[in-house]
Protein backbone atom coordinates (compact mmCIF):
# COMPACT_ATOMS: atom_id res chain seq x y z
CA UNK A 1 0.00 0.00 0.00
CA UNK A 2 2.94 2.40 0.91
CA UNK A 3 4.18 1.86 -2.81
CA UNK A 4 0.42 2.82 -4.24
CA UNK A 5 0.66 6.56 -2.04
CA UNK A 6 4.11 6.57 -3.17
CA UNK A 7 3.14 6.88 -6.95
CA UNK A 8 -0.51 8.13 -6.77
CA UNK A 9 -0.19 11.38 -4.21
CA UNK A 10 1.68 14.19 -4.10
CA UNK A 11 5.14 14.32 -2.66
CA UNK A 12 8.29 16.03 -2.29
CA UNK A 13 11.78 14.25 -3.27
CA UNK A 14 15.07 13.94 -1.14
CA UNK A 15 16.38 17.16 -2.89
CA UNK A 16 12.62 18.97 -2.00
CA UNK A 17 10.70 18.99 -5.19
CA UNK A 18 7.72 18.43 -5.60
CA UNK A 19 6.58 15.27 -7.57
CA UNK A 20 2.95 15.25 -9.04
CA UNK A 21 0.72 12.64 -8.17
CA UNK A 22 0.06 10.04 -10.56
CA UNK A 23 -3.66 9.18 -10.56
CA UNK A 24 -4.40 5.81 -11.00
CA UNK A 25 -7.15 5.31 -13.80
CA UNK A 26 -6.61 8.40 -14.97
CA UNK A 27 -6.79 7.95 -18.97
CA UNK A 28 -3.78 9.96 -19.92
CA UNK A 29 -1.59 8.12 -16.50
CA UNK A 30 -2.72 5.25 -17.51
CA UNK A 31 -1.49 5.54 -21.22
CA UNK A 32 1.49 6.81 -20.16
CA UNK A 33 1.77 3.45 -17.88
CA UNK A 34 0.69 1.18 -21.11
CA UNK A 35 3.40 2.90 -23.02
CA UNK A 36 6.41 2.60 -20.28
CA UNK A 37 5.27 -1.33 -20.27
CA UNK A 38 6.09 -1.48 -24.06
CA UNK A 39 9.80 0.46 -23.08
CA UNK A 40 10.47 -2.48 -20.75
CA UNK A 41 12.93 -4.25 -22.33
CA UNK A 42 14.14 -1.50 -24.09
CA UNK A 43 18.28 -1.71 -23.66
CA UNK A 44 18.97 1.58 -25.00
CA UNK A 45 15.93 3.29 -23.42
CA UNK A 46 13.13 5.26 -24.82
CA UNK A 47 12.91 8.66 -25.49
CA UNK A 48 10.52 11.64 -25.66
CA UNK A 49 9.21 11.63 -29.00
CA UNK A 50 8.74 7.29 -28.10
CA UNK A 51 6.68 8.17 -25.32
CA UNK A 52 4.52 10.98 -27.59
CA UNK A 53 4.41 8.44 -30.36
CA UNK A 54 3.14 5.60 -27.53
CA UNK A 55 0.52 7.73 -25.62
CA UNK A 56 -1.17 9.31 -28.47
CA UNK A 57 -1.70 5.87 -29.87
CA UNK A 58 -3.40 4.46 -26.44
CA UNK A 59 -5.18 7.72 -25.49
CA UNK A 60 -6.31 8.14 -29.91
CA UNK A 61 -5.72 11.70 -29.18
CA UNK A 62 -2.82 14.44 -29.37
CA UNK A 63 -0.75 14.35 -26.90
CA UNK A 64 2.43 16.81 -26.97
CA UNK A 65 5.95 16.56 -26.76
CA UNK A 66 5.06 19.42 -23.84
CA UNK A 67 2.94 17.17 -21.68
CA UNK A 68 5.47 14.30 -22.27
CA UNK A 69 8.32 16.67 -21.06
CA UNK A 70 6.12 17.07 -17.91
CA UNK A 71 4.79 13.58 -17.40
CA UNK A 72 8.45 12.31 -17.94
CA UNK A 73 9.73 14.88 -14.60
CA UNK A 74 6.94 12.95 -13.12
CA UNK A 75 8.07 9.87 -13.52
CA UNK A 76 11.39 10.91 -12.82
CA UNK A 77 10.51 12.25 -9.34
CA UNK A 78 8.62 9.69 -8.26
CA UNK A 79 11.43 6.45 -8.92
CA UNK A 80 10.07 5.34 -11.98
CA UNK A 81 12.25 6.36 -14.52
CA UNK A 82 15.89 7.31 -14.63
CA UNK A 83 17.05 9.71 -17.13
CA UNK A 84 20.87 8.21 -19.08
CA UNK A 85 23.73 10.04 -18.40
CA UNK A 86 24.60 12.11 -21.65
CA UNK A 87 21.74 11.35 -23.42
CA UNK A 88 18.07 12.29 -23.88
CA UNK A 89 16.63 8.82 -23.54
CA UNK A 90 14.79 7.35 -20.27
CA UNK A 91 15.07 3.98 -18.63
CA UNK A 92 12.47 2.64 -16.69
CA UNK A 93 13.55 1.51 -12.87
CA UNK A 94 12.50 -1.72 -11.19
CA UNK A 95 9.96 0.13 -9.42
CA UNK A 96 8.79 1.59 -12.59
CA UNK A 97 8.66 -2.11 -14.45
CA UNK A 98 6.66 -2.78 -11.05
CA UNK A 99 4.29 -0.04 -10.74
CA UNK A 100 3.62 -0.14 -15.00
CA UNK A 101 2.71 -3.75 -15.46
CA UNK A 102 0.74 -4.04 -12.17
CA UNK A 103 -1.30 -0.63 -12.78
CA UNK A 104 -2.01 -1.68 -16.25
CA UNK A 105 -3.24 -5.06 -15.62
CA UNK A 106 -4.87 -4.38 -12.65
CA UNK A 107 -7.04 -1.48 -14.41
CA UNK A 108 -7.51 -3.68 -17.96
CA UNK A 109 -8.44 -6.59 -16.12
CA UNK A 110 -9.94 -5.90 -13.03
CA UNK A 111 -11.48 -2.40 -12.55
CA UNK A 112 -12.42 -1.31 -16.30
CA UNK A 113 -14.46 -4.92 -16.68
CA UNK A 114 -15.77 -4.79 -12.95
CA UNK A 115 -17.23 -1.35 -13.61
CA UNK A 116 -18.68 -2.35 -16.60
CA UNK A 117 -20.28 -4.83 -14.98
CA UNK A 118 -21.87 -2.81 -12.61
CA UNK A 119 -23.35 -0.15 -15.55
CA UNK A 120 -26.61 0.65 -15.10
CA UNK A 121 -27.17 1.28 -18.65
CA UNK A 122 -26.09 -2.37 -19.67
CA UNK A 123 -29.17 -4.26 -21.15
CA UNK A 124 -30.05 -6.72 -18.83
CA UNK A 125 -28.76 -9.38 -21.58
CA UNK A 126 -26.07 -8.58 -21.03
CA UNK A 127 -25.56 -8.06 -17.72
CA UNK A 128 -26.95 -11.83 -16.87
CA UNK A 129 -23.72 -13.26 -18.68
CA UNK A 130 -21.69 -11.71 -16.10
CA UNK A 131 -22.06 -13.02 -12.24
CA UNK A 132 -21.03 -9.68 -10.59
CA UNK A 133 -23.52 -8.12 -12.44
CA UNK A 134 -26.45 -10.32 -12.16
CA UNK A 135 -25.15 -10.62 -8.13
CA UNK A 136 -24.79 -6.16 -8.47
CA UNK A 137 -28.34 -6.00 -9.48
CA UNK A 138 -30.24 -8.05 -7.39
CA UNK A 139 -28.32 -6.47 -4.65
CA UNK A 140 -29.48 -3.47 -5.67
CA UNK A 141 -33.15 -4.46 -5.83
CA UNK A 142 -33.43 -5.56 -2.49
CA UNK A 143 -31.60 -2.33 -0.91
CA UNK A 144 -33.93 -0.27 -2.99
CA UNK A 145 -36.84 -2.72 -1.55
CA UNK A 146 -35.65 -2.47 1.75
CA UNK A 147 -35.66 1.73 1.69
CA UNK A 148 -39.07 1.68 0.51
CA UNK A 149 -40.96 0.09 3.63
CA UNK A 150 -38.63 1.93 5.79
CA UNK A 151 -39.51 4.72 4.44
CA UNK A 152 -43.38 3.60 4.54
CA UNK A 153 -43.15 2.22 8.03
CA UNK A 154 -44.44 4.96 10.31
Amino acid sequence: MATFCQVTRPSTTNDGLYAAGLQFGDQRVMAILGALVGFCFLIAGFTNRQLVERVSALLGSVYTCRQATYDLRRLRRKGLITKIARSRRYQLTGLGRRVAVLFTKTYGRVLAPGLSALDACLPEDVAARCEVGTTWRSFERALDEFIQVQLAAP
